[in-house]
């Protein structure tokens, strides 16, 4: 039984590796946030910064450094919580494209328990999603090297695989869910361009959440990938803030803590980093029996 698992598995994560237009979508998103971040968005946060550090009468070349260091892991961030979305999402095509050609019913027809094709969906989406992101995470972490923006301790490398699994497991147990309800490739082209186009924006990709107005924040934090990208700014950018609270300025890195939602306000509470992580993780568990449930009536009605 776990050898014909396997193998459904593997045929769907062949069906999405196969199509290389359709990886190219799935990290559209972190490819937009690095084009923004590399033509303005990184030097206007750059530049943004040392200006309120010339009227504190701390700019000099080595506030510089520890600034664009600080604006580079704000990219790797986005980048990371962007592909966690993105890449499980269209890795979800394999199931609308077996609805469509009439293989989901034949496997639901077939002497193979009920429950197997739904959980070799979910196995080839979290595979195609741990291994896409986490190929931009290594990435990341050679161009941060490279750049001299390195400020991660091998505790944050560690901190930042967990969040990509756990994020990944979220999303993909959500996804998952919500495009079982589809049953047309336009709907799922439509919701696949909605997700890649917005989650940039509502986890902070593009720019600090804070900017945005209150009941916009709000909306934000009932979204899961907010608390993946909240803990990935703890574990990726928590070193640059060190760096600049050590050798800049204590105040200065305070201030870019709140501006950045280090930690989150909901509604008058604080989460921090442990919270994000039990939320992140609950949804895992709340979404997870959602599709069971689901899963679970499909069969019903197949007999």
């Amino acid at each position: 039984m776990m050898y014909m698992l396997m193998q459904q598995t593997r045929r769907n994560l062949k069906i999405f590796l196969k199509d290389k237009a359709n990886i190219f979508f799935s990290l559209l998103s972190p490819l937009i946030v690095l084009a923004l971040y590399v033509l303005f968005l990184g030097r206007t946060q750059t530049e943004s910064m040392m200006e309120a550090l010339t009227q504190m009468g701390l700019a000099s070349a080595a506030s510089e450094k520890a600034v664009q260091a600080f604006c580079d892991s704000w990219m790797l961030v986005g980048c990371l919580s962007c592909a966690c979305v993105t890449v499980p999402m269209c890795a979800c095509g394999s199931i609308i494209q077996d609805k469509k050609r009439g293989i989901a019913a034949d496997l639901l027809a077939s002497p193979i328990p009920k429950w197997m094709p739904s959980a070799a969906y979910f196995l080839s989406v979290l595979a195609a999603g741990l291994a896409i992101a986490g190929a931009v995470l290594v990435i990341g972490f050679v161009w941060l090297a490279a750049s001299g923006s390195w400020y991660l301790s091998f505790l944050d490398v560690l901190g930042c695989i967990g969040v990509l699994i756990l994020s990944v497991l979220s999303s993909s147990t959500l996804l998952i869910l919500v495009v079982s309800f589809l049953r047309s490739e336009g709907a799922f082209t439509g919701l696949n361009v909605i997700v890649g186009t917005v989650i940039g924006f509502f986890i902070g990709a593009y720019m600090p959440i804070t900017f945005f107005p209150k009941g916009i924040q709000y909306f934000t934090l009932f979204i899961p990938g907010s608390y993946s990208a909240g803990l990935f700014r703890n574990f990726g950018m928590g070193g640059a803030l060190e760096n600049i609270s050590k050798n800049v300025s204590p105040q200065f890195a305070e201030a870019l803590s709140r501006d950045f939602s280090f930690t989150f306000d909901f509604f008058g509470a604080e989460i921090f980093p442990a919270g994000m992580a039990v939320i992140l993780a609950a949804t895992v568990l709340l979404f997870g029996a959602a599709n069971l449930a689901a899963i679970a009536v499909r069969a019903r009605r197949a007999k």
